[in-house]
Formats: structure tokens, sequence, C-alpha cells
């Protein structure tokens, strides 16, 4: 049961539905966060927010996370310690901003994972790619899910947001990875991630149509508001004109039960520019 964490409101308790406090053996959650990454000019410093952050997506059983520099993952990996993670940073040395991915280790076992940059060339790290301005990165790991006794793929991935035609390509780029590891029918694809994009933009068409995903946002049974945007800057005011460029995708056969954008605020403002996404599938 999640309680009062100092001057943190945790607002709708983070978003998540009663039901799914104790959830049954055959849901799965999956969240994604851009946390911002540590820029000390910012609104709430990291050392101010990096306990709220890691609370939001704590509970998750899977996470993608955006925009971590090497001392805001080693930050969560501490606050998280029922989770193991994978990624590094999308410099040529591995530094930089990174995309990892969090999961419950009580219920996953790791079988593989990679890093790849959105370019022509995503084995060569520090590949920038087509008219984006830095590099780029999509993390792919490969888990098996003993709960469901399946394997499951995720990909947690943040695009250019200057270059139209680099998402383009990250798109095609997303869709050849989500590919099978093997003939499995019953394996889930979970894509995730700062798409930078609106749904509406060819960009964000484009992905679901290569890779046959579904927006979890459009297939949930429930959603804790009518509609939500996920870009908010970290000031709550801005919550009603939040642009929705935050995604979880997937292709399997699951139902989507829950959706949310979570608000967490602290000395009244939000804990990161975006707001924490997560969907509930069953």
């Amino acid at each position: 049961m999640l309680g009062r964490i100092g001057s943190c409101t945790l607002v709708f308790c983070l978003g998540l539905p009663l039901a799914s406090i104790g959830q049954g053996l055959e849901e799965l959650s999956l969240g994604t966060f851009n946390i911002r990454y540590d820029n000390p000019l910012d609104t709430l410093e990291w050392h101010e927010r990096r306990n709220e952050v890691a609370t939001a997506v704590r509970y998750f059983d899977v996470i993608g996370i955006q925009e971590a520099l090497p001392n805001q993952v080693a930050d969560l990996q501490e606050r998280m310690p029922e989770h193991d993670s994978f990624g590094e940073g999308r410099n040529a040395d591995g530094t930089g901003e990174a995309c990892p991915i969090f999961w419950n280790r009580d219920r996953f076992d790791f079988l593989q994972g990679d890093v790849r940059w959105l370019s022509l060339d995503p084995t060569q790290p520090g590949s920038r790619g087509w008219d984006a301005d830095l590099p780029r990165i999509a993390t792919v790991v490969l888990l098996f899910d003993r709960k469901r006794q399946q394997t499951v793929r995720v990909i947690n991935t943040h695009w250019s947001h200057v270059g139209s035609e680099a998402r383009m390509n990250a798109a095609a780029l997303i869709a050849g990875w989500s590919g099978w590891e093997s003939d499995d029918s019953e394996d889930l694809v979970l894509v995730c991630g700062d798409l930078n994009a609106e749904e509406e933009q060819p960009e964000i068409q484009s992905l679901l149509e290569l890779a046959e995903l579904q927006d979890t946002y459009h297939t949930t049974k429930y959603r804790c508001r009518k509609s939500f945007g996920t870009f908010t800057t970290f000031l709550p005011e801005n919550l009603a004109n939040a642009t929705r460029i935050d995604y979880i995708f997937y292709r399997g056969d699951v139902d989507v039960e829950w959706a949310c954008a979570d608000e967490v605020i602290k000395f009244g403002v939000y804990i990161s520019d975006h707001m924490p996404y997560h969907a509930i599938f069953k």
C-alpha cells in the first residue's frame, strides 16, 4: 500500500486503480517515464526529486526510463532494490543520457539485452542519425515472464526532438527490432518511450502500421481521466494543454485494463517535465 512520502503529493494514488494494489498473477504493469536529465538549473533539482521519481515507478513490473544520466541511473538502482536493469548512455563511451529498462527480478529472467543507435549504423556507439542534433538510442531487452510463462520483448526509446526525418527512420528501425525471437504466438512485444511526436504525426502512424502495434491509450478498458497529455513542463498549470508524446505500444494476445498519466507533485511542481505514464495488461 502506498503511503505518504514526505512533502510529495501522490495525486490519485499514482493513478493506480484500487484493484491493482493486489495484482493478480496474470496482470502485467508497464511504466514509461522521461525523468528529465539532472540539470541544476531546473525548477526542482534532481537531489530534491529523486526519491519521488523512484517511488513513482517502483511498483510497476517493467519500467522504461528516458534521459537518465549515470548518476540518476545509480540513484534509481539504489532506490529500487526489487528491480534489475539494463542500459547504457548514448555517447560513444557509454556516458550521457540513457534509456534503461528496469524489471522485477522476482518475476522475470533476463535473457538478453542490447543498446542500439537510431542511425544508419545502429551498432556504432555515439552515431547520430539523419537530421537529429544528438545521438538517439533504443534499449532492447528480452525477458522471460515466469508468472505468464511467456517471452516479453521490451523496447524503450527516446526520439529526436528536432528531426522529423530522424523520427521517421527511427520508426522503421524500431518496427524491425520488434520482430519475434521465436514462433511462439504468445510472445508479447512492448514498445515505450518519449517519441517527441503527437499521435497524428506520420512517424507515430508509421511505427504503429509497420510493427502492427496497438496504442494502450486507445485500447484500454479504463483511463484515470477522459483524456490527458504527458508533456507538461514542471508546472501543473500546463496540464490542460499538455501534449501526448510518451507512449506504450504493444503487440500480443493481451487486454489493456488501465492506462494513466500520473500526477506527482512536490513543493507545488511536478517531479519532471513529463508525467510518468503506465498501463496494466491482462
